[in-house]
C-alpha cells in the first residue's frame, strides 16, 4: 500500500496519556469523580486549559498514576496495540488534529474529542470539505452526490463523510476516481463494521482512505449515540459541509443544526422534486443564516474556489 499522498504521523509518550484521559471519560461516574479531582467544569474547559498550559498533562498524568493507575497501564497496552496493527492516536493538542475541529465549540455538553484514532496513521490537519446525506437516496441524489465528491477533490480539498451507503459512499467514490483523498468518521474502529459500498470503496482504494475515531475499541455506549456523537467531528472539522439530500428527521439534520450553531459555512442543494421529503429538509434549512444554496453543481465549483482564494496566505 502506498501512502504517498498522505503525511504519516508517530505516537508520542504524552499520548498515553491523553489515552487515558478519553478513557476516564465514561463511563459517567467516573468522569465526574475525576473532574472534581483536577478542578474542571466539562471536557471543552479540561481542553483549553491544556492548550493554554501544556504542563498541566504532567500533573495530570500524576493524578491518574496515583488515582487511576490501571486505567494509565489499560492506555499504555493500547498504545502498544496501535503500533503493531498501523493507527495513530492524535491528542487535541497535536499540530495533525484538525485545526476546525480543534476550534469547534458548541456551549453545550457536547464537547470536542481529546483525541482522534486514526488508520492509516496519517496527519488530519488540511483543509476538509464534509459531505453529508441520507443512506436512502434517490438516484438525483447519488449523481449529484458523486459529482460533488469530484468537485471537492480537484478544488485540492480532502472530503470528509461518515462512510455511510448512499450519499456518503457516492460522494467518496467522486472525490477517489479525481484522484483525491478522504476521510470516514467512524463511531468506532474496532470491530470495524463498514456497508457494503463503504467495504469495497475501502478494498479498492484503502491508500487513499484514512478511518478515524475518537473511539478504537467500541465502548459500552448506545450505537445509536455513538452514531449521534460522529457526526459532530465531521461537522467539526470541515471547512465547509455540503448537503446533498437530507430527510427533516435524519442523522444529517444533527450536522446541518451543530454547524449553523457554530457558524460553519453550510451549502444545500436545492432538491428537484418540491413533493418529496427531501425537499422538506431542503426547505427547513436554506435560510438559516450563512446557509447557502447551490442550484447547480456549478455553484458548488464557484463556492470551493471562494473557499481556496480564502485560504492563500
Amino acid at each position: 500500500m502506498s501512502l504517498a499522498k498522505w503525511r504519516l504521523v508517530e505516537a508520542g509518550e504524552l499520548d498515553i496519556t491523553t489515552i487515558a484521559l478519553s478513557k476516564l471519560t465514561v463511563p459517567r461516574h467516573r468522569w465526574l469523580e475525576f473532574r472534581k479531582l483536577i478542578g474542571v467544569n466539562n471536557v471543552d474547559e479540561l481542553i483549553d486549559r491544556i492548550l493554554a498550559d501544556r504542563s498541566l498533562l504532567d500533573w495530570i498524568r500524576k493524578v491518574i498514576y496515583t488515582r487511576y493507575r490501571g486505567v494509565l497501564g489499560e492506555a499504555a497496552a493500547l498504545a502498544e496495540e496501535l503500533k503493531r496493527e498501523g493507527v495513530a492516536f492524535i491528542p487535541f493538542y497535536s499540530p495533525d488534529y484538525p485545526e476546525a475541529l480543534r476550534r469547534y465549540r458548541l456551549g453545550t455538553s457536547v464537547y470536542r474529542p481529546l483525541g482522534l484514532y486514526v488508520k492509516p496513521p496519517v496527519s488530519l490537519n488540511g483543509r476538509f470539505v464534509g459531505v453529508v446525506g441520507t443512506r436512502d437516496c434517490s438516484e438525483w441524489g447519488r449523481r449529484v452526490a458523486w459529482e460533488t465528491g469530484r468537485l471537492v477533490a480537484q478544488a485540492g480539498f480532502t472530503l470528509v463523510t461518515g462512510l455511510a451507503e448512499c450519499i456518503d459512499a457516492s460522494a467518496t467514490l467522486g472525490a477517489l476516481e479525481a484522484g483525491g483523498l478522504a476521510v470516514g468518521i467512524r463511531p468506532w474502529l474496532k470491530p470495524l463494521q463498514l456497508p457494503l459500498e463503504s467495504r469495497r470503496l475501502l478494498e479498492a482504494y484503502g491508500d487513499r482512505i484514512a478511518l478515524a475515531s475518537e473511539h478504537y475499541i467500541k465502548p459500552p455506549v448506545s450505537p445509536r449515540m455513538l452514531y449521534y456523537m460522529r457526526n459532530r467531528i465531521i461537522a467539526g472539522m470541515s471547512n465547509l459541509v455540503v448537503v446533498v439530500e437530507a430527510r427533516p428527521e435524519g442523522g444529517s439534520m444533527h450536522q446541518i443544526t451543530w454547524s449553523i450553531r457554530c457558524g460553519k459555512r453550510l451549502a444545500i442543494y436545492e432538491h428537484p422534486d418540491p413533493k418529496s421529503e427531501y425537499y422538506k429538509a431542503y426547505q427547513r434549512y436554506r435560510s438559516c443564516s450563512g446557509t447557502v444554496t447551490l442550484k447547480t453543481i456549478e455553484d458548488l465549483g464557484e463556492l470551493l474556489e471562494t473557499l481556496r482564494a480564502l485560504a492563500k496566505p
